[in-house]
């Protein structure tokens, strides 16, 4: 009994499962049609609107090839030096340094006072040399007179010896006395002579004084250390207490007018194209906007270990101006007229840069020649000429012969205006 039960329970399983079937397998037949009908592919908008199959042309940009001024520019780098360094030394050995008036920095006149030395020494010397000055006019004096003393005598000397002769040719006196005579004008001769050297050798005293004094004021003088020109101090060496020596480091360094010039190192096959006198725009660390400047000197030697020569660049007064600051300068080469198109109309292929040239709306590659870029034009030396339209944008995406829908640079430029 039990065994007829399970088999009646198979076999209304069975049934059920084929009748699913059956339903599923009716419903996929009605609906078939409208699956077929979702699933065809959606027409072909741009094939039913050319039936040729032809491509619509593509919208590109143009750029006419245009002439420009183009400035030829040579990039250097240097440092900032100044033009020309001043020295201030002592020019009195072994004076102390007793007053400093200047320090580094400082903007400094020709003759203004940057340090005092100790001069109690010299000022003792003047007093010595002003008491010898005094004994030597003493002397002069003392001279003076005995030459009017030795003088009289010998006038007096020469007058006896005259009555002596005249005495003598008259048999009055004896030879004997006309001897005495000639002997006392001799010596009173002699005599005047002696004083006359002996005035003479004063006068040679007092002039030795008077140049010693002399070298004594100037040493005074030079006690105090002056400025030769005006400038700004770059560099003291100078020390309170310290002893001043001609030999030594010097006391004081000065930039000479306060010029500060750009060192630019230029390399040896660019130096032919620099003269004096060209534009250059120097830039400096942290300073927003350029220094213009020109070149005042073309060095004729060059480094025989690098290759490099120097160009010296004079600046305006600029107080972002410090020497030893690195620099960067633009030195203008020269300016022309040329044929330039923008940088995005170039490309680079295997046989070199090229432009697609647009001519009747149909893309043509042209190789062509490029030259200075600046900006966002390039210069083309050769292969295009001036008033050409070229594609300027989307160019990767446009191939030789096909044709284009220009749309162009100017015509923009117009509207948006």
């Amino acid at each position: 009994m039990k065994k007829t039960s399970l088999r009646s329970a198979g076999i209304a399983l069975l049934v059920l499962v084929v009748t699913v079937c059956v339903y599923i397998f009716a419903v996929i037949g009605v609906e078939r049609p409208h699956i077929e009908a979702v699933a065809a592919p959606l027409p072909d908008p741009r094939r039913e609107t050319n039936p040729a199959g032809d491509a619509a042309p593509m919208a590109t940009t143009l750029a006419r090839a245009e002439r420009h001024s183009i400035t030829e520019t040579l990039t250097v780098t240097g440092s900032l030096v100044a033009r020309e360094e001043t020295v201030v030394g002592a020019e009195v050995d072994g004076l102390r340094i007793i007053e400093i008036l200047a320090d580094v920095g400082d903007r400094v006149e020709q003759g203004q006072v940057l340090a005092r030395l100790d001069g109690a020494m010299l000022r003792t010397q003047l007093a010595q040399n002003t008491s010898m000055i005094a004994i030597a006019q003493a002397s002069i004096a003392q001279m003076e007179a005995s030459i009017a003393e030795t003088q009289a005598n010998e006038a007096e000397a020469a007058d006896a010896l005259k009555r002596a002769q005249t005495l003598v040719a008259s048999g009055t006196t004896s030879p004997v006395q006309l001897l005495a005579r000639q002997t006392e004008a001799k010596v009173a001769t002699s005599k005047a002579t002696a004083a006359e050297e002996n005035l003479r050798m004063a006068k040679a005293e007092e002039a030795f004084a008077e140049a010693q004094r002399s070298e004594i004021n100037l040493k005074i003088a030079r006690t105090e250390l002056k400025a030769p020109t005006a400038g700004t101090i770059s560099h003291r060496a100078a020390r309170l207490g310290a002893v001043a020596t001609t030999a030594g480091e010097p006391l004081f360094r000065l930039v000479r007018n306060t010029e500060i010039e750009f060192d630019a190192e230029v390399p040896e096959t660019a130096l032919p194209q620099i003269v004096p006198g060209q534009d250059v725009e120097v830039w400096l660390p942290g300073v927003s906007e350029a220094i213009d400047g020109c070149v005042r000197l073309v060095d004729p030697t060059v480094d025989k270990t690098s290759r490099l020569g120097r160009v010296a660049v004079a600046l305006p007064h600029h107080p972002a101006l410090k020497a030893g600051t690195f620099a960067r300068g633009n030195i203008t080469l020269g300016r022309r007229l040329a044929v330039t198109v923008p940088l995005s109309a170039v490309l680079f292929g295997k046989d070199g840069p090229y432009v697609q040239v647009a001519t009747n709306n149909v893309v043509e590659i042209r190789n062509v020649e490029t030259g200075l870029k600046r900006g966002a034009r390039v210069e083309i030396l050769n292969g295009l000429i001036e008033g050409q339209e070229v594609v300027a944008r989307a160019a990767a995406f446009t191939r030789p012969g096909e044709r284009i829908m220009p749309v162009r640079n100017d015509a923009r430029a117009a509207e948006g205006g």
